[in-house]
């Protein structure tokens, strides 16, 4: 069997990449990176240094960009210091449909080889401001893959119901090189610390009694 993670060089899908790894240590592992004009392609270099690090091929897909998300459009600005414990709704960063279309196309790729098993690394925090993050979308993908391919691929999503801190603290357990990812909405090395996705790594890595191992302008 093989397998296609959807790698963006942050923690959930290098936390992913060492989940495969402990599984399945001796079956090929495609890693894949999208670009779709996201203000933070900086994690690119992270998500090279992961698939390294994993002894995995890497594969970068260049996609044209997608609208409609603070994360992809210059005009809008991305959301700094909000509370994340009382927000609601739609998050400014939600990219329209993304995880859809990677799903889609890491099963044309690898449905042209063989038989598969692609992974993302969506978790529990991110229910309500992301659809496409939530329990019901990655079972609906999952079905919808089994039965548009030749192969019957599936979807794999093993922390879909773990919190961010459950995850550090599996990925803690099992040695995942942190240093490596990147998750800064903005894009900035040092990291911002200020945007939701900063936040709520930080959060999670205190949760656990643990300090994230990046930089960051301010904690």
């Amino acid at each position: 069997m093989s397998h296609c993670l959807l790698l963006s060089g942050g923690l959930d899908s290098t936390t992913v990449a060492a989940w495969i790894r402990d599984r399945y240590p001796d079956e090929p592992v495609s890693a894949y990176t999208f670009l779709y004009g996201q203000k933070h392609a900086v994690e690119l270099q992270a998500a090279r240094a992961v698939a390294k690090a994993f002894g995995m091929e890497h594969f970068v897909i260049d996609l044209p960009p997608i609208r409609g998300s603070a994360l992809t459009d210059s005009d809008q600005p991305l959301p700094e210091q909000r509370d994340l414990a009382s927000l609601t709704g739609v998050a400014p960063s939600y990219v329209p449909a993304r995880n859809l279309l990677f799903i889609a196309h890491m099963a044309s790729i690898r449905d042209a080889v063989g038989p598969g098993r692609l992974w993302l690394g969506v978790h529990h925090d991110d229910y309500t401001g992301y659809p496409d993050c939530r329990p019901q979308f990655i079972e609906a993908a999952d079905q919808a893959v089994r039965l548009g391919t030749r192969y019957s691929l599936c979807v794999e999503a093993p922390f879909v119901d773990w919190s961010k801190a459950a995850i550090i603290r599996w990925g803690l357990d099992h040695a995942v090189p942190y240093e490596l990812t990147h998750s800064c909405y903005q894009g900035r090395v040092p990291a911002c610390g200020v945007c939701d996705t900063c936040q709520a790594r930080l959060q999670a890595f205190a949760a656990v009694g643990a300090v994230d191992p990046i930089a960051y302008e301010t904690r």
